[in-house]
C-alpha cells in the first residue's frame, strides 16, 4: 500500500468514524426524547 492510498483510506476512515459518531448521537437523541415523552404521559 502506497502512502497516498494510506492518507485516502485514513481519510475514508475518519470521514465513516465522523458519520456513525453522529448517527449515534441522534439514536440517543431520539431514544432520550422518547423516554422524556413517555414520562410527561406517565405523570398525568
Amino acid at each position: 500500500m502506497t502512502a497516498e492510498q494510506m492518507r485516502e483510506e485514513l481519510a475514508y476512515l475518519r470521514a465513516e468514524n465522523d458519520y456513525l459518531k453522529k448517527l449515534k448521537a441522534l439514536i440517543e437523541a431520539e431514544r432520550t426524547e422518547a423516554l422524556v415523552k413517555k414520562r410527561k404521559w406517565s405523570k398525568d
